[in-house]
């Protein structure tokens, strides 16, 4: 018995030297996932503080623009107003004086076409029209036919047919 107790021992032995391999095998695997794991950890560091920085740098340099954008703004809006309003005073002048010259061009346009309307109708007009009477015309025009029509139908021009007309205050 003595011999089975020795081969109990040898296979307890072997047993915890086998267990102690694989605890010393398994530590050293998780020692160099730890230590992977660490580099890891230091190099996102490393990134993150340069990002901070960089980050950093670029805040302050937005900042700095951003003072700087209103005043250059505001000061390019007051150019732009004073250049525009130096362009327009003389533009808006000009366009009062042309205004005042169509206003009197028309004024007088228009007293000279009432001195013209006034002239026709004061001049004695015969009845009729090359042997014709108005009335044709106007009877004509009443029953809705064109102008073409009367002249032609009367054998008279346009012009003549449309004087009639317009003496007669239908056109």
């Amino acid at each position: 018995m003595n011999h089975g107790i020795e081969i109990a021992l040898i296979a307890l032995t072997v047993m915890v030297i086998g267990l102690i391999y694989f605890v010393i095998t398994k530590e050293a695997e998780m020692s160099s996932q730890i230590r992977s794991v660490a580099k890891a950890v230091n190099d996102l560091q490393r990134e993150l503080f340069a990002m901070d920085k960089r980050l950093k740098q670029e805040l302050e340099i937005m900042t700095s623009l951003q003072e700087s954008v209103p005043r250059e703004h505001h000061s390019l809006h007051a150019e732009l107003g004073r250049e525009v309003n130096e362009i327009s005073v003389p533009i808006m002048e000009s366009l009062g004086h042309i205004e005042g010259s169509f206003s009197a061009y028309k004024e007088k346009t228009e007293n000279r076409l009432r001195y013209l309307e006034e002239r026709i109708r004061n001049l004695s007009l015969p009845t009729s029209i090359s042997g014709l009477d108005d009335e044709k015309v106007i009877g004509r025009y009443n029953q809705g036919l064109e102008v073409d029509a009367i002249a032609k139908e009367l054998r008279l021009s346009k012009a003549e047919v449309e004087f009639v007309l317009k003496i007669n205050q239908l056109r």
